[in-house]
């Protein structure tokens, strides 16, 4: 296969074809198509995922086995993907152009290989630092709903993974240079144009310095939630989900023109830890019958922080968040707030933020859900994302798809199905 000074273009590219969701913790469908909401609004079906107490808190929800939960995720906040098609074409018209100079090395070549390197310097520096992030998340889940106690047993495993290129000082140099050489070449200086041969072989500069940053980390989790309606505590319902973590962290730098594919196993460090969700609801009777519950859960309260192979650090931080709700026989509108800002799993490829999320669902008598959601960022670092789902649930069985659409910077998309029996 013919070398192209586009390699850095065709790895980032194909980083982005891989990438298929950022430190949002919205897991499930119903949650992502109520805008993230899930403190107060959450039923057996996904209580685990968003607050532990709500499982007590349903008391008239059946058991409930879900399999599978799929929820996908990309995040291009910069554009890059745009920018990455643009440094395709032009370093593939660089390549052409240097191998057609190198082939014969005359005025009219040089020229035009002196004007493909100046639109591909051009199209560079747009993509640099700048980082595609997503996340892609499948889980099963045997929950047990009850007004005393309720419990639930979920397995799941989440992927994130950013990529960023990295445009290193040493080659705008590099890249100067030859554009001088180029010049200086059509204008008849011969020992210019050796240079500039010297300088590139098989139409790809030598000795670029510019790497392709990849970093991940694998979640897998096991986790046992406990709820229990406290009549002496006021009527509140506390809900804990102890859980077993096991991570694999990924970090790898490729230099711009580096050939080899990228693999799983490379730059792998793997590590076990414990943490838990522990959340509160509280409930309260409208004198038209309808119901209004406020709640708070704080997930993964156990700070932790893993070290990659290259050094960099994948961190775990508390969550908190408090939800408010109000239900009535066919309705369901909720409201919930980040307390705290939320840190990103991956540092230095994706920003903090701290959500303010509406959701509302209308249920048509159990047989049919129609969800809408809205999302915004108080950190002012994601855009607005609306969002709307669908649900069935026909005879014991359900089906819950979602989608979140915020134009080119960010897209979601979920689905779950199940039993109730």
């Amino acid at each position: 296969m013919k070398k192209r000074i586009a390699t850095v273009a065709f790895i980032l590219a194909s980083s982005a074809s891989f990438v298929v969701y950022a430190d949002d913790n919205t897991y499930d469908p119903r949650a992502l198509a109520m805008g993230g909401t899930g403190v107060t609004t959450s039923n057996t079906r996904n209580a685990a995922f968003q607050n532990p107490s709500m499982l007590a808190s349903t008391p008239r929800d059946s058991f409930a086995w879900e399999i599978p939960i799929i929820t996908a995720r990309l995040q291009d906040q910069n554009n890059l993907h745009s920018d990455i098609n643009q440094l395709k074409t032009d370093g593939n018209n660089l390549s052409t152009a240097l191998q057609a100079f190198n082939a014969t090395p005359n005025a009219a070549n040089a020229t035009a290989a002196a004007n493909a390197l100046k639109n591909f310097n051009n199209s560079l520096t747009p993509v640099s630092n700048k980082s595609l992030m997503a996340d892609l998340f499948l889980g099963t889940m045997l929950a047990i709903p009850g007004k005393t106690f309720a419990f639930s047993l979920y397995v799941d495993a989440r992927a994130e993974v950013g990529a960023m290129f990295n445009y290193a000082t040493a080659d705008q140099t590099t890249i100067n240079t030859l554009a001088t050489n180029l010049t200086n070449c059509a204008a008849g200086n011969a020992a210019s144009c050796t240079a500039a041969q010297t300088a590139n072989t098989n139409g790809q500069i030598n000795n670029l310095q510019s790497q392709l940053l990849v970093r991940g980390v694998t979640i897998k989790e096991l986790g046992i939630t406990a709820a229990h309606h406290f009549e002496g505590l006021g009527g509140m319902d506390f809900g804990i989900t102890p859980k077993m973590m096991q991570l694999a962290t990924y970090d790898y730098a490729l230099l711009a023109q580096q050939t080899n594919t990228i693999t799983l196993n490379q730059g792998k460090q793997s590590y076990s830890a414990f943490n838990m969700d522990v959340g509160g609801t509280k409930s309260f009777k409208t004198n038209g019958g309808n119901e209004i519950k406020t709640g708070m859960v704080v997930k993964n309260m156990l700070s932790r922080s893993f070290t990659t192979v290259l050094g960099n650090s994948i961190d775990i931080k508390p969550q908190a968040t408090v939800g408010a709700s109000y239900l009535t026989k066919l309705t369901t509108t909720g409201i919930d707030l980040d307390v705290i800002s939320n840190k990103p799993i991956i540092n230095g490829f994706s920003k903090e933020s701290q959500y303010l999320r509406l959701g509302a669902e209308f249920d048509a008598w159990r047989w049919a859900q129609l969800r809408i959601g809205y999302r915004h960022d108080l950190k002012g670092n994601y855009p607005n994302l609306p969002s709307v789902g669908l649900g069935l649930s026909p005879f014991g069985i359900h089906i819950d798809i979602s989608a979140a659409y915020a134009g080119n910077k960010e897209a979601a998309v979920s689905l779950q199905t199940g039993f109730n029996f």
